[in-house]
Parts: C-alpha cells; structure tokens; sequence
C-alpha cells in the first residue's frame, strides 16, 4: 500500500501491555495491521536514537514529508480521532472519564511534527533488530553507516493508537528501510571528490 487515502483503519479491541499501558490495536479490511509505503524518496533528517539512550536498539526515525504523505496521515489520524471519540464518549477506561470529540481531539498528538529548522516532518518507530534495510536494487545491506541526510522509501506498519491519561496518538513503526544509496556508493563518490590521502584518512 502508498499513499492511499481511503486506506482502511479500524481500531481493535482495547488492550493492554505488561507495564500495564493501554492501547488499540490498528487492523485493516484483511485483519493484519495496516501498511503505508512511501511514494517519494524522502531524506531521513537525523539519524535514528532513543531518548536519552544512544544505546537504544528501539529507535525514533524522522522523516521529511511531502505533500502526499501530509495528506494521507492527517487523513488517517481525523479517522481514528472520530473512531476513538465513538469509544471516548461511553468507556471511562480510556481517559479515566468520558470524553467529547473535540476533548479527543485535543488530546491526540500526530506523528506529524514541525520545528523552525527542519519544517514539517513525520516522526515514526524501528527496532534496528527487526528492521530490514535495503540498497537501492533491492540487495540487503548489513551495514548503513550515518544515516542523517541520506533519502529511503520506508514500509511502516500502522501498528497502534496508544493511550495515556493525558494524551494519545498514532504509532507508525517502520519495518523496511530503503536507502536510494548504499554506503559503498557514498564512499565511491567521496573518493571522486577528494585527494586520496584525505579518503584514506575518512576510511580510518
């Protein structure tokens, strides 16, 4: 699936994790979780880390986004306000009281995000152990290196809305990365560009 606005998304039953976390489950017209794949190259704007832990192996990957990506999440994201409203409104345990739309709404943080210096972006989850990644023909590649600046097309699964007593959201977790350049060809090009004693000395 891409960008697809009429994508099916419908919540699942409410549940809970070990640390006792509530969530809804995401589930398209087939039962699986739902699917979005980019359309466009976009550029990864920082390289993927966890707060506070540059150890983490579950990470937040930033993406700059264009026009049709906007559109589809925030298609996605008014959808399940008005699904999770429909629930809000006759089961306390989401919010701990009932809740309007609009109260929802409020509550609702989108993976859609904006600074002053990087513009608009869409913020989603990977764990490196489970992602896959891939080189520009399609070949797997064990090692990426700086990512930061590098443009992919990402598979992301449309896992979940999860629940706090003061907020909510979309979580998007990326399952396939691919990369429109694999390392080597970075390499090669900087080799094109700089004295070879400078390449050596980066390679280092």
């Amino acid at each position: 699936m891409s960008d697809k606005p009429d994508l099916a998304v419908e919540l699942g039953d409410l549940s809970f994790n070990k640390q006792g976390g509530k969530f809804f489950p995401l589930r398209s017209a087939c039962g699986r979780a739902p699917e979005w794949t980019s359309a466009e190259w976009l550029k990864i704007l920082w390289h993927p880390s966890g707060f506070k832990d540059p150890s983490a192996r579950r990470v937040s990957l930033c993406l700059e986004t264009d026009e049709g990506t906007r559109a589809f999440f925030r298609g996605v994201e008014e959808r399940l306000v008005r699904s999770l409203a429909t629930q809000a409104q006759k089961d306390t345990r989401l919010f701990g009281k009932l809740q309007t739309e609009s109260e929802v709404k409020e509550r609702f943080l989108s993976c859609l995000k904006a600074n002053a210096r990087s513009g608009a972006f869409l913020k989603t989850k990977m764990d490196w152990d489970r992602l896959r990644i891939w080189g520009p023909k399609g070949e797997v590649l064990k090692e990426v290196g700086e990512l930061a600046g590098r443009e992919c097309k990402v598979r992301c699964e449309l896992r979940q809305v999860w629940l706090m007593t003061g907020q909510c959201g979309l979580l998007v977790e990326v399952t396939d990365l691919m990369l429109r350049e694999s390392s080597n060809e970075r390499l090669d090009l900087l080799h094109s560009l700089v004295p070879q004693q400078e390449c050596d000395a980066w390679e280092r």
